[in-house]
C-alpha cells in the first residue's frame, strides 16, 4: 500500500474529487467518466493506492487498475546506458544503486571513490523520472 507522503498529496485528491463531483452533477443519466476525468484519477497513483483512489472518487476499482496498468506499459520502457568512467576515480572501492520516482535504476560500480561531478549525474537521473 502506498503511504500518503504529505498533505500535499490530500490536496490533490480534493482537487480531483471536486472534478468528479461537478462532472456527477451535471451529467446525464449512464454517461461514461470523461477521459480527462479518468486521467485525472490515475495521476494520484503515485501518491495513493489504487483501493484509496477507487474509494475516495466511487470509482470501480478494477477499471481504475486496469487504467493505471495501461497506462504505464505506454510509458517509454528504461533504457540502459553504460558509463565507463573509471579514470575520473581515485583508488578504492565504490558501488551506487539509485532508484528513480519513476522507477528507472541507475548502478554505477567502480574500483575508486566518487567523485564530485558524479553527484550531478545522479541529479539528472532523479529528476528525469518526475
Amino acid at each position: 500500500m502506498k503511504a500518503e507522503q504529505n498533505s500535499h498529496p490530500d490536496a490533490k485528491m480534493q482537487a480531483v474529487a471536486v472534478l468528479f463531483d461537478q462532472w456527477r452533477s451535471t451529467r446525464k443519466k449512464r454517461d461514461p467518466i470523461p477521459e480527462s476525468l479518468w486521467e485525472a484519477a490515475a495521476d494520484l497513483s503515485p501518491s495513493y493506492s489504487t483501493c484509496q483512489i477507487s474509494k475516495e472518487l466511487r470509482l470501480d476499482f478494477n477499471k481504475l487498475k486496469h487504467r493505471i496498468r495501461a497506462r504505464s506499459h505506454r510509458t517509454a520502457s528504461p533504457e540502459f546506458v553504460e558509463l565507463k568512467v573509471e579514470r575520473l576515480f581515485s583508488m578504492g572501492q565504490c558501488l551506487i544503486e539509485v532508484r528513480s520516482p519513476a522507477g528507472f535504476e541507475l548502478k554505477i560500480q567502480t574500483a575508486a571513490a566518487v567523485p564530485p561531478q558524479c553527484m550531478e549525474l545522479l541529479n539528472c537521473f532523479l529528476d528525469r523520472g518526475r
